[in-house]
């Protein structure tokens, strides 16, 4: 994974000058969402005019909810409105929505043109904006449309956590949790001091450095990389099921809890790790109570994009920096949820 990720306060100002020592193309095109928009469209249109880009730009409705084909198209047809050939590039701004779709539409525009992820927010930052995962959600599941498309860079400026909100800031806390539980060490002595906002540029980077090991070795999401799917399965049918009200993050808490539960009660294995995780989640104040049954959530679940052969892979953590990937027959699908909600 060659991305070159920066993390620098006041970066956003600095955009143009950084991406003209590393692109040879001086035109783009800029996507964010209206939220995004009004914060940090101008400043960073600012910083690309002056460094020497023309820039078009395309703004779509947030949320989950516009995740979808058509704002996928309405991207496309931006681009070539704007006459973007295939050494010209897009700019996401924005959080994991805006990375996912922006990505998407990247890498089928004429076949596949370069991106950059510029986050906004804290679960971005660690999360959608590392690893080439794209997509777009379908009426039977999130993600269920998608390409690895890896971005040219990201860009992360900590100063954007300032203009977010508890819930925005819990969702990125989750995902780093997640992280902290998959490889332990230095982020997850932080995450247990609940000290993760104490000092984001580190565990940003310490983040980063955790997910680019599981995706150098596992690039396509066949083998390893999977465990970074912990909290998932159920996460996503929780997002489903709430219609999206229940955000990304709010949901791998949720997810994390209940598939660890599933695992020990499945597998007679002790519950010291599922008294940490919940341990971890209560000193970030994070809440993971499931308002869903077993039946709704498999419902949900049953179209999951990691089922493969019948059968569905699952994260077995078994302790701090161990966790494994076990396998289970779709036809276990309600009976595994049901142990853990």
């Amino acid at each position: 994974m060659n991305v070159i990720y920066d993390i620098k306060r006041g970066l956003l100002s600095q955009a143009g000058k950084l991406l003209s020592e590393r692109l040879k193309s001086r035109r783009a095109l800029l996507v964010c969402d209206d939220i995004t928009a009004s914060l940090y469209a101008d400043v960073v249109t600012t910083s690309l005019k002056a460094s020497g880009f023309d820039v078009a730009s395309f703004v779509f409705p947030h949320g989950e909810a516009n995740k979808t084909w058509s704002t996928a198209g309405s991207i496309l047809e931006a681009a070539a409105g704007a006459k973007l050939t295939r050494s010209d590039f897009f700019i996401s701004l924005g959080g994991g929505v805006c990375g996912d779709i922006t990505g998407f539409a990247a890498a089928v525009y004429l076949r596949g043109v370069k991106f950059v992820q510029i986050p906004t927010t804290l679960l971005a930052a660690v999360d959608a904006s590392v690893g080439g995962k794209t997509g777009v959600d379908l009426g039977a599941g999130k993600n269920l449309a998608g390409a690895f498309h890896q971005p040219e860079c990201v860009l992360f400026d900590p100063d954007v956590i300032g203009t977010l909100s508890k819930e925005q800031l819990d969702e990125g806390k989750a995902e780093i949790i997640k992280h902290a539980v998959l490889a332990g060490g230095r982020l997850y002595e932080i995450a247990s001091c609940g000290a993760i906002l104490d000092d984001i540029e580190k565990v940003v980077a310490l983040n980063v450095e955790i997910k680019r090991k599981y995706v150098e070795a596992d690039p396509c999401d066949t083998g390893c990389r999977q465990l970074l799917n912990f909290g998932h399965t159920i996460g996503h049918a929780i997002e489903k099921c709430s219609n999206y009200t229940i955000s990304h993050g709010r949901a791998v808490a949720m997810g994390m809890v209940a598939e660890t539960k599933a695992f020990i009660k499945l597998y007679n294995e002790k519950y010291e790790i599922l008294e940490i995780i919940k341990s971890l989640l209560e000193k970030n104040s994070i809440k993971f109570d499931i308002p869903y049954t077993a039946r709704e959530l498999a419902q949900a679940a049953i179209h999951d994009k990691k089922m493969a052969d019948g059968n569905l892979n699952i994260v077995a953590p078994l302790e701090i920096g161990n966790c494994q990937l076990k396998s289970i027959p779709i036809s276990r699908l309600e009976e595994y949820i049901a142990a853990g909600v």
